[in-house]
């Protein structure tokens, strides 16, 4: 953490931010740890649990049980189960203890994942000799502290936390071509978080077919064990009718969310998908949805020609800075792609990327005017709750109207800042040389 002793030494205005954003870190922690303790029932609801702990809880109590994990209905996009059956038997290691108790330690374990996150990534940046995106890292330190992303899976308890840090370690399992480490992290992604498995794609674009290959072998192995461990523990049957039920539940998330459209809903909400936006400002037509899948597709066809330019010819594979861009664009090109977007959590290791390779000025005002702005969501929303208060606050179920991403899509608007940038960088220096 040499850079980070750097920055200290060398700015007055970066010992003044860090010490606030600690500040902020350690009373926002406190605020949370009581959240968690059912202390906020207000927010918590009545079983005073983060929203997104009886969802665990319920899927791990219904696999136990043999009865179906996935709704019929789905006009409540808060409590249905969108993960597959061996994660639910996974979730049962939850039961032996009490739901309070797994929201405390959640709340703990959170931010010592998050804090292992920003080591590890730093810990990538410095093995793969890119000084430029060190000093960046160590210089955002204070916006890790606060990122608006981070604090809001805190307050669900939303497992993105740990997905973002297993995926992390995937990438570096993939760098330094570890084969079973990597097939065991992907595997756990395969049961949970399908979006997230986007390292998979680095070995492809950059010519190790080989690796690749064997990777997805060994991972289809493991996967197809842990599908039979679950078969012992509850039965084939039971098994089998799950997945079938999983498979029209993923496929039935995309045609029947409850979209927010503006003639009912005066606001855009949390989901900031491209399909939700558009949605919003025309309404559930058809051809609104056509639309929003045809302005998806044209976003990622100059990436996806791109990733086909690299399979044929797979220029600079040593090239660390490449492999990171190209990385990050398979990130932001998945969610892209997705039709709910709550965060870009990961957004917080891209941005000090994306500050190492920008040359305009314009451009680095521009990342970092609207990506702190992404990032002081959760400061603004519980500093007008706290000081605004229900006279100044008009609170309508979990929204604050005062948070400026409940009328924008900040979320989708910095994943495409980032996605634009890594794009013009990958064209500009294909040879992976300009960081």
């Amino acid at each position: 953490m040499d850079a980070i002793r750097q920055a200290w030494s060398k700015s007055k205005w970066y010992r003044v931010a860090l010490v606030a954003a600690i500040l902020w870190f350690v009373l926002r922690f406190a605020v949370q740890v009581i959240y968690a303790s059912g202390m906020m029932p207000e927010l918590t609801g009545e079983d005073g649990l983060p929203m997104d702990v009886p969802v665990y809880l319920a899927g791990a109590q219904k696999f136990m049980a043999g009865q179906d994990l996935y709704p019929q209905d789905l006009s409540d996009s808060t409590f249905h189960y969108p993960y597959s059956p061996p994660f639910a038997m996974l979730s049962t290691v939850l039961l032996l203890f009490s739901p309070q108790a797994v929201a405390i330690g959640g709340t703990f374990l959170s931010v010592v994942i998050y804090a292992l996150l920003y080591v590890k990534w730093m810990q990538i940046f410095e093995r793969l000799s890119l000084p430029g995106v060190v000093e960046k890292m160590a210089l955002t330190l204070p916006v890790w502290l606060i990122f608006s992303a981070f604090w809001g899976l805190v307050a669900y308890l939303n497992i993105g936390i740990f997905v973002a840090l297993v995926a992390t370690l995937l990438l570096e399992g993939i760098l330094q071509e570890r084969l079973k480490w990597s097939a065991a992290l992907a595997t756990f992604l395969l049961i949970s978080k399908l979006m997230w498995l986007f390292p998979l794609g680095l070995p492809l674009l950059v010519g190790r077919r080989k690796f690749f290959f064997r990777l997805l072998g060994l991972t289809a192995l493991f996967y197809a064990g842990l599908v039979g461990v679950s078969m012992l523990v509850a039965g084939p049957g039971y098994i089998l009718q799950q997945y079938a039920d999983y498979i029209i539940h993923l496929q039935r998330i995309a045609s029947e969310f409850p979209w927010h459209v503006r003639d009912t809903i005066p606001f855009l909400g949390y989901n900031h998908s491209i399909k939700q936006v558009f949605v919003f400002l025309l309404g559930t037509h058809p051809w609104v949805l056509g639309l929003a899948m045809l302005v998806k597709i044209l976003m990622l066809l100059p990436f996806g020609l791109l990733c086909w330019r690299l399979l044929r010819t797979h220029p600079a594979q040593d090239s660390h800075a490449l492999k990171l861009a190209l990385v990050f664009c398979l990130y932001l090109a998945a969610f892209i792609w997705l039709d709910i977007v709550w965060e870009v959590l990961l957004g917080i290791a891209v941005f000090p990327f994306v500050l190492s390779i920008l040359e305009k000025t314009w451009h680095k005002r521009l990342a970092w005017g609207l990506f702190l702005l992404y990032a002081f969501v959760d400061l603004i929303q519980l500093f007008s709750y706290i000081f605004g208060g229900d006279s100044l606050v008009v609170m309508q179920g979990a929204y604050v109207l005062s948070d400026p991403s409940l009328h924008l899509p900040l979320t989708m608007l910095v994943i495409l800042m980032f996605y634009a940038f890594l794009l013009a960088y990958l064209r500009r220096t294909p040879d992976g040389q300009g960081a």
